[in-house]
């Protein structure tokens, strides 16, 4: 039986001259200048502009320019498999987009003047690295260790956020010899464009979405012979259908936007927004296709089935090797432009015999097979652990790489025990796989932005999930996940490039559970604490400031 205290055993505090809810200063550090970091920007500045009295927001980004992946991704071929009219910032949709999946560089150009428009690089820092980051608990903020000119300095900040996203540092295979290698060796997340790739022999290791991107484009030079090199097949096909979205009868994957098109969605902005509507709509409709052995997943399977096999020629030792026996959504989906096409080529090959080594000038694979090449292109994605590239110290020497060494998890993805006032943007088991990204990141940062307020405003020192609520929440998700095709029989960075294990990256339910999960601040949920002995001193001298003012109405609340 809990005994109430004495009152006269109570910890007197004195009253505060200050109105209640009055907010404290706020300085708020986001590291990255991608969507994610612009799209809090926005609301911070725009959608809330009253915070500004009370918050300074900086955004340190280590590249040159904003833009996150689509600054750091310029191979050929790039683009994106979601469609173009829902993924641009929420709070601007892009009538002008030229083709139903825009390509890498028109969402650049995009983001670049979405962010000139609204003046969103206004805090941005380019060319600066936070290097360190440490939580100092007596005074309740993050002290950052952050290079600019090759020089490191350090500062604080109130509240953290990691806007870096997760696909952002690039690995090479572990191949033996693969430095070896005399020819040209390229990554497809740092690209050079110098290099003439026309009458080369190249060899394309990796088959996710940017090795199904590159190598149409490379089978297209003059004179290349090219070979992939790939573990197992992958599902490439479309979730929409873009030519019923766009109601006309065009059997084109990636179909242009013809200038009536571009002038309506201009012109008529119901028009426009009616039509992301319906993409989103058939989006989270289409969830239903990740569960397992669902008549949804049953039948898209098999409409994929046929597309890949009609765009194979229905050759047989292709369709063998190419099409999947594993459930379709085990590893993302893509629409993959021109790559079934590619391999009915006579300069295209394939082998999904391992690689056994890199030697000066071949490839050899298990099979005893040597591949004379003079471009090894890796198109083998990133490192998708979770883990910072620079310590990030928590409470009690907490340290994030070491609590996410095998296996990360959150609470939702926005936040992680024993790290205070640090939010994160796609952390682990994020809405990645869902659809409209674009939207998540915007719920993500309107929960941020509760959080910001309630601890401006509520005289609160930190806060950070409990570790028993994550780990209550990770196993429960574990179960839902095991209903779901993501857990299935593929090799995927959604499992950290496993087979088997958990599912890391994408969140265990649909985006629009998701979304009801973070609309409201779950405080029970969180280790809050304060700064001073008593949390309720926010109370301030008993009044709001709001019924101070003699111009404000005083019964708003008296329904009619």
């Amino acid at each position: 039986m809990t005994q109430t205290i004495p009152t006269e055993n109570r910890i007197k505090v004195p009253l505060s001259s200050a109105h209640a809810f009055t907010p404290r200063q706020l300085r708020i550090v986001t590291i990255g200048a991608g969507y994610s970091g612009l799209i809090l920007a926005h609301k911070l500045r725009y959608q809330y502009p009253e915070l500004e009295e009370f918050i300074s927001h900086t955004i340190y980004e280590v590249r040159s320019d904003i833009g996150g992946t689509w600054l750091a991704n310029k191979y050929p071929g790039v683009q994106c498999d979601v469609p173009a009219h829902i993924y641009a910032f929420p709070f601007d949709p892009y009538p002008d987009w030229s083709k139903f999946y825009a390509s890498g560089q028109e969402i650049h150009d995009y983001m670049k003047k979405t962010v000139k428009k609204w003046d969103l690089d206004r805090d941005v820092q380019l060319n600066t690295e936070v290097v360190g980051a440490f939580w100092e608990e007596d005074r309740g903020q993050w002290r950052l260790q952050v290079r600019k000119d090759g020089v490191v300095h350090e500062e604080y900040a109130d509240v953290l956020v990691s806007a870096q996203g997760f696909l952002n540092v690039w690995k090479w295979p572990t191949v033996d010899g693969l430095h070896s290698f005399q020819g040209k060796l390229v990554h497809s997340a740092d690209w050079d464009h110098a290099y003439d790739y026309a009458n080369k022999r190249i060899a394309i290791i990796g088959n996710g979405s940017s090795g199904i991107q590159i190598l149409p484009q490379l089978a297209k030079e003059t004179g290349t012979e090219v070979i992939s090199f790939q573990r197992g097949p992958t599902w490439v096909t479309s979730r929409l259908s873009p030519a019923s979205l766009l109601g006309r009868d065009d059997p084109t994957p990636n179909p242009e936007f013809t200038a009536e098109d571009k002038k309506r969605f201009r012109e008529d902005p119901e028009y426009h927004h009616q039509y992301r509507r319906n993409i989103i709509h058939n989006y989270n409709k289409a969830f239903k296709m990740f569960r397992k052995g669902s008549p949804e997943n049953i039948n898209a399977t098999t409409n994929a089935t046929k597309q890949m096999a009609a765009k194979l020629n229905h050759r047989a030792d292709l369709c063998e090797m190419l099409i999947p026996k594993w459930e379709l959504g085990c590893r993302r989906v893509t629409p993959g432009e021109g790559y079934l096409e590619s391999f009915l080529r006579d300069n295209v090959s394939i082998t999904q015999s391992p690689i056994t080594m890199i030697t000066e000038d071949s490839v050899l694979t298990a099979d005893g097979r040597e591949y004379k090449v003079d471009v090894v292109v890796c198109a083998t994605g990133f490192d998708v652990s979770h883990c910072p590239r620079y310590p990030i110290i928590g409470r009690d020497g907490c340290s994030l790489a070491d609590k996410w060494a095998d296996e990360p998890e959150s609470y939702l993805s926005v936040a992680c025990p024993g790290l205070p006032n640090y939010f994160i943007f796609t952390g682990p088991n994020a809405v990645v796989g869902h659809g409209s990204l674009m939207e998540a990141l915007s719920w993500v940062a309107e929960y941020m932005v509760k959080w910001i307020r309630k601890i401006a405003s509520e005289e609160i020192k930190s806060i950070a999930p409990r570790q028993e609520v994550v780990d209550e929440f990770t196993a429960y998700g574990d179960e839902i996940h095991r209903t779901l095709v993501w857990t299935g029989a593929c090799r995927s960075w959604y499992k950290k490039g496993r087979v088997d294990g958990r599912v890391t990256a994408t969140f265990a339910g649909s985006a629009l559970l998701f979304k009801r999960m973070v609309e409201n601040i779950r405080g029970e949920d969180f280790d809050i604490r304060y700064l001073g002995p008593n949390r309720f001193r926010f109370l301030g001298d008993g009044f709001t400031e709001y019924e101070l003012d003699p111009k404000n109405d005083l019964a708003w609340y008296i329904q009619k």
